[in-house]
């Protein structure tokens, strides 16, 4: 589905992070944790690529974004204001979290924490608990952003809570977030056991909670962040190594993917 969307909010939340609000009713509609839209800031040819974006929620007909300004694509975006209709995007793309499941843990590092909110929206809308555990190297600056997850999670999801791990110790649980899983998993009684971990955030954080999960037994989803510079499975530029030999596209055969189905030794 292709669309161009009107900017209804575009609020900055943190030290360069901003949330964006775009009127886009047909993929808000369709939209499901863990997929993505690629979206275009401008007409013109520069920036001539359109950029993916996890979908960060939807309220009715609305979709929003959680996005980081990292160039000058997302410094572009981060300058679009209420009412302007210039964004080009489409989607929703890609595979998204099977929500199928019960009692998950959801797992966030950096900005991870885009789709793994809206997931946590979705379970808690099905009356699952939901915990979301996030992680950050600090929470300097990005104070409004915890406080916004935060409160967008609790009070959107039944049951609803999130924990925060700082490498600095700046809030939350002094370390890793994958300190948060192990105590996480090893708190469920045998006799109701994790359903499953959904996870999303860096490389090697990906990596250390796939292990974490395959010593408890406990099945384990993580959404991939990759290049991508069609969003369709056409330029083969988001790749990533499988189990056994060869390479699966993260817009397609991912973002979301079996953690079991990734090679983490060739990434």
């Amino acid at each position: 589905m292709s669309t161009w969307a009107q900017v209804k909010e575009n609020k900055k939340i943190g030290e360069g992070i901003f949330r964006l609000r775009l009127e886009a009713p047909d993929i808000a509609a369709m939209a499901q944790p863990g997929q993505f839209v690629m979206l275009r800031v401008s007409h013109g040819l520069d920036p001539l690529l359109a950029r993916p974006f996890s979908i960060h929620g939807v309220d009715g007909g609305d979709l929003f974004i959680l996005y980081k300004v990292v160039g000058k694509g997302t410094r572009l975006l981060s300058l679009k204001r209420p009412g302007n209709k210039t964004l080009s995007l489409w989607g929703p793309l890609g595979k998204g979290f099977d929500l199928d499941m019960q009692r998950p843990v959801l797992v966030a590092g950096g900005m991870g924490i885009a789709p793994l909110a809206f997931a946590a929206q979705r379970l808690g809308s099905q009356g699952k608990e939901a915990p979301l555990l996030c992680g950050l190297l600090s929470t300097k600056g990005f104070e409004n952003l915890t406080g916004s997850i935060s409160a967008l999670v609790e009070a959107t999801a039944e049951r609803g809570r999130v924990t925060w791990a700082t490498e600095d110790g700046s809030a939350g649980h002094h370390g890793l977030v994958t300190h948060l899983l192990e105590s996480a998993l090893s708190s469920f009684p045998d006799s109701s056991p994790c359903g499953g971990v959904l996870a999303c955030g860096p490389m090697p954080m990906l990596k250390a909670v796939a292990q974490i999960c395959a010593q408890h037994k406990v099945p384990c989803q993580v959404s991939l962040e990759a290049p991508m510079a069609c969003g369709l499975g056409a330029c083969l530029g988001c790749v990533i190594p499988a189990t056994g030999g060869g390479y699966v596209r993260a817009c397609q055969e991912g973002p979301v993917m079996d953690a079991k189905a990734v090679d983490w030794e060739r990434l």
